[in-house]
């Protein structure tokens, strides 16, 4: 299958760079040696760089520069929201959705491990936390509350403001995994209200490798990796001037382009999924209808196997997911379909597809015609291999 011919439908899993974001990049892959704590020109050009870099993050959060730690990516901004708001010695409470990233629950459950006890809040069918459950759960020794703005599985967003606003009510800190969120939500809505926001640039079409946390105005955040001072000593290490300048490109894009995208990517999600549901017997749509980011579709479809699925559709040409892209070549069920109690002969047949800024028509047109002649081939060959 020729590169050109595959129709890329696995957004949530990374997108395709940015020509603005490779633009700002290219400019420091150069022999040139520029380190942004040198205190010579390059090193000041460097230092420069960051700092403009550093406000265009900003940016995006309505917030000011001061206000952006950057991170090698969502994964240890989550982690250093987690680790920095206990410390090197843990102890307490924290409370963190059933439904999050592993960049959240792994490091709850070392925090788990070092003596902090932890809450994991159940969610309804449709993935959405419940808020009285989370009333109940605050104690005088709450430290911290993570719940993710939408769910990378199915989509599903979390009332981000109710929940800041018990946090708050708690004298709690509130941490937001806004990973997969960033490319079609407000995000100074969402900084506004959180105390610590998770962003990664990849999922903005920016370069893997660079993401940020957004820590508010006067918030003690503790240093999850230890070494020089940058960042005000929030996260020791030299700063990748290139991946930062890609990064900073990448938020720009969205910026400029979110408001007048997303109807048009909904759209197209919308007619994607009422066809295959058309199409294909005994399937089931996950995620809350009303509350889901505008580019994800997710299915399970009984009586076929996922992962062939996505094998069979990469052989047409076709990219999509049955699951995170976190979690492939991990034998257990999605933990996002278990919590949300889907019946384990549906989660073995779910299938992701997520749309993304370049997303076309013929690529949806393609799926509507790839999706229901593959599930109907495994499903064929399921009952000729039984019978």
């Amino acid at each position: 299958m020729l590169e050109e011919e595959l129709v890329y439908l696995d957004y949530n899993a990374t997108a395709p760079l940015a020509s603005e974001a490779a633009e700002a990049m290219s400019s420091w892959h150069t022999p040139r040696a520029a380190n942004p704590s040198s205190p010579h020109r390059p090193g000041r050009q460097a230092r420069a760089a960051v700092e403009d870099a550093r406000r265009a993050v900003g940016e995006i959060f309505s917030a000011e520069p001061t206000n952006v730690v950057f991170t090698s990516g969502g994964t240890e901004a989550d982690n250093l929201a987690l680790w920095g708001a206990f410390g090197s010695s843990p102890k307490g409470h924290l409370i963190v959705s059933s439904v999050e990233h592993p960049a959240v629950l792994e490091p709850a459950a070392a925090l788990e491990t070092a003596g902090v006890e932890v809450t994991r809040l159940r969610v309804d069918e449709a993935g959405v936390v419940d808020l009285e459950e989370l009333e109940l759960a605050f104690r005088s020794d709450t430290r911290l509350v993570s719940v993710m703005a939408a769910n990378h599985e199915v989509g599903t967003t979390q009332p981000v403001e109710e929940i800041a606003k018990l946090a708050r009510a708690h004298d709690v800190i509130f941490h937001c995994d806004a990973v997969q969120a960033a490319p079609w939500t407000d995000l100074s809505s969402i900084a506004a209200c959180a105390d610590m926001v998770s962003i990664s640039s990849h999922k903005l079409a920016g370069p893997v490798g660079i993401g940020a946390l957004f820590v508010r105005s006067g918030y003690p955040l503790q240093p999850h990796l230890r070494g020089g001072a940058q960042q005000a000593g929030r996260r020791g290490g030299t700063e990748p001037v290139a991946l930062i300048s890609g990064f900073a490109a990448a938020c720009g894009r969205v910026m400029r382009l979110r408001d007048e995208t997303t109807p048009r990517i909904r759209l197209l999600r919308d007619s994607l999924e009422k066809a295959l549901m058309e199409q294909i017997p005994d399937v089931v749509r996950n995620g809350a209808p009303g509350a889901r980011l505008p580019n994800t579709c997710h299915l399970c479809f009984a009586s076929c196997d996922g992962n062939a699925l996505v094998a069979r559709l990469d052989l047409e040409g076709v990219a999509a997911a049955s699951g995170a892209a976190c979690s492939t070549g991990v034998p257990e069920p999605s933990h996002v379909l278990s919590a949300m109690g889907i019946p384990p002969e549906l989660r073995g047949g779910a299938l992701r597809v997520s749309l993304g800024y370049e997303s076309t028509e013929a690529d949806v047109a393609r799926a509507i015609q790839v999706i229901p002649e593959s599930v109907e081939a495994l499903r064929r060959a399921g009952v000729e291999r039984v019978s």
